[in-house]
Order: C-alpha cells, then structure tokens, then sequence
C-alpha cells in the first residue's frame, strides 16, 4: 500500500493523468557501507523497495527510487532521466504519520546509481530481474548532510501487478 501510495504520489507530481502500464521493479534494498558522518543511517539496514527507471517501454520521463520500511516510506524522484554515476538532486518525499510530503529543496537527497545488471539500456518490459549498485547523499534528511554517504544494493524482480 505505502509502495503504491509513494509510485502514485510521484506520478501525479509529474502531470500523469491517464492510466497507464509502466514498467517497475520491486525488491530489497540494502546499505553494505555508510561514512562516518551518517547519524541515522545504519550499516546492513534494509529496507523494500521499488525502482522506476525513465522511459523504458512507455514508462513516465522520471526516475524514482524508494525506502519502504515497517512504519514509513522514503521515495525520491530524477525528473526526465535516469539515475547514472553523477550525484544529482532528486525530489525527496515520504509518508507514515500524516499526509504524504515533499522535503524543503536544501533537505533533499542525492542519488548516483554507478551500476545496473542488465545494463541500463537493455532494461524492458520484459526484463525480469534487476540489480542495482549506487549511493545517496542524506537519506531521510540525515544530520550528517551531504557528507552522510550510503552505499546500496538493490535486488529487483520486474513488479507483475504493472
């Protein structure tokens, strides 16, 4: 439900207004490195996850990424592209005790994805599985700043319900 809720917050964000079948991948995401600085952001912390890559087989101009643990949900959205091995600035958004939000622009996070398996520009409708290598600059808003850096690994099985 939190996962759907965050995929639909991001679609409306972005104009959707018509149905309509994207393809999305969900999964676990893990942290297997975090710096010093990092205050909240635990090493081997996991969480579910759901991952939109940007036009692949008619998907939406965006990239999203998400953090969906027991009580709350993290997502982060790359407007008209997909998450390469650059930090960029993604619009950061969450629920879990109240409505759904949107983070200040000088709180929100950046992500680099510096590996896909397949590759990024195999990826289809019909890709079954994917994995994922990157980091993210202040998750949740972390103390630490932008000097709070996770490193992830994310395993995703094409989502059947898209």
């Amino acid at each position: 439900m939190i996962r759907g809720a965050i995929l639909g917050a991001a679609l409306v964000a972005s104009g959707a207004t018509t149905a309509m079948a994207e393809t999305v991948f969900v999964g676990t995401i893990k942290f297997t490195a975090v710096t010093a600085q990092c205050q909240n952001v635990r090493l081997h912390e996991y969480a579910r996850s759901t991952f939109h890559p940007a036009v692949r087989g008619g998907n939406q101009n965006f990239a999203g990424l998400s953090w969906v643990w027991t009580n709350y949900a993290r997502g982060h959205k790359l407007n008209g592209a997909n998450f390469d091995a650059t930090f960029r600035t993604v619009v950061t958004g969450g629920t879990g005790w109240g409505d759904p939000y949107t983070v200040a622009a000088a709180q929100q996070a950046q992500i680099r994805i510096t590996s896909y398996a397949p590759a990024l520009g195999t990826i289809t409708a019909a890709t079954p599985t994917l994995t994922i290598v990157g980091q993210i600059r202040r998750l949740g808003n972390d103390p630490g700043g932008l000097a709070c850096v996770a490193t992830f690994l994310g395993t995703y099985v094409k989502d059947s319900f898209q």
